[in-house]
């Protein structure tokens, strides 16, 4: 895989994840940083957005990282006769172990003068949070933004049978659950696609979108790729195809077009040590044929959709407050197309399935807080 195809690859996805992100903390942008979308993405895609495989990632990493990683290269040459490599984290720790016990032995001994241990001080935690940049540590509640929730009372029906989950509690105590499902080289991936569902198990109902992620260069689109075309119309299939789009029967509370199914454009990333910008558009997809330019199947213009399409920021605020999104789905009916329709599939894409939905906790649970 190229560079510039595994450049797109990883930040399409993370530009998905910090948009999950985004959407479960309510616009939080305090949470929904690129770091915290790194340790996300990286916990559930690590073979793409892990630290130890993620050009970007590795890019922003710190001086002293670069370094123990470079080392630990060259400490592997020196030992070929061994079957695993020389770790960055593991020169880290050794260092790390050496500065705790001098530190210890200062206090011991009751330095008075601080200015007597503020070098090692700051070396220490230098090299503490290098080592967690490099290391593939358990993640902390901060690091993975939401907190592991346990001691479910509600469930919610499932998607995707048979693919493993992780439930996050959010911070308004409402849980998250997760699926991530990609192809099995990272190399393959061409696009994101994240399907968010909203929950109300009070009521047995919940509203879904979904959105399809892809590069745009100098905020245009080609719409000829094969792969898009056949993602796009997985997707209108699952959504349009089954009516979500249409209001009920009796519904007439004020809102937006039902519309479920979007196209997010993203800014192109140009090299690694690009700031991580993304100004991207929300457009639905059945408004594709109306505002393309060109023959044939032509091709999708900033300049001719920003009338019609949502920024990420009022995206996120109005589905969160119930304004677009599909209308809402019985638990029957959301059952029902699950079962109809292979939703997608993730021979070029990464799929991220995610369930928001109000959960009860035992008393118990709270106890560790």
């Amino acid at each position: 895989m190229s560079n510039d195809g595994r450049l797109d690859a990883e930040w399409v996805a993370l530009n998905a994840f910090r948009e999950l992100a985004k959407i479960a903390t309510k616009g939080d942008m305090a949470k929904a940083t690129y770091d915290n979308a790194f340790d996300l993405g990286g916990e559930l895609y690590p073979e793409l957005l892990g630290p130890e495989s993620s050009i970007l990632k590795r890019a922003r990493e710190s001086d002293l990282a670069k370094e123990y990683r470079q080392r630990a290269a060259v400490e592997s040459m020196k030992q070929p006769e061994k079957k695993e490599k020389v770790s960055a984290a593991e020169l880290l720790d050794s260092e790390i172990e050496v500065l705790s016990g001098l530190l210890a032995i200062a206090k011991k001994e009751k330095v008075g003068n601080r200015t007597k241990v503020d070098q090692l001080k700051r070396k220490l935690a230098s090299f503490q949070h290098a080592r967690q940049e490099v290391g593939a540590q358990a993640h902390t509640e901060n690091q993975l933004i939401f907190r592991d929730a346990y001691n479910l009372a509600r469930t919610v029906p499932p998607f995707a049978s048979g693919k493993a989950h992780r439930d996050f509690r959010l911070p308004d105590a409402n849980v998250l659950r997760v699926r991530v499902l990609h192809p099995d080289k990272p190399e393959h991936v061409t696009g994101a696609d994240i399907i968010y569902e909203r929950h109300s198990p009070s009521e047995d109902k919940a509203s879904v979108v979904a959105i399809q992620y892809k590069i745009w260069e100098k905020k245009k689109l080609s719409l000829g790729d094969e792969r898009m075309k056949k993602q796009l119309a997985r997707l209108a299939t699952f959504t349009c195809a089954n009516g979500i789009c249409k209001y009920a029967e009796g519904d007439n509370e004020y809102r937006f077009p039902c519309c479920a199914a979007f196209l997010r454009p993203t800014d192109k990333l140009q090299n690694t040590d690009q700031s991580f910008l993304s100004s991207g558009e929300h457009l639905p997809i059945c408004q594709i044929p109306k505002f393309k330019s060109g023959n044939g199947d032509g091709t999708l213009e900033y300049k001719k959709i920003k009338d019609v399409s949502l920024s990420a920021e009022m995206f996120e605020q109005l589905f969160n407050k119930g304004k677009i999104g599909s209308r809402l789905l019985t638990y029957d009916e959301l059952r029902e197309i699950y079962q109809k329709h292979k939703v997608v599939s993730s021979e070029d894409s990464v799929i991220i399935y995610a369930q928001e939905f109000e959960s009860l906790y035992d008393s118990s649970d709270e106890s560790d807080e």
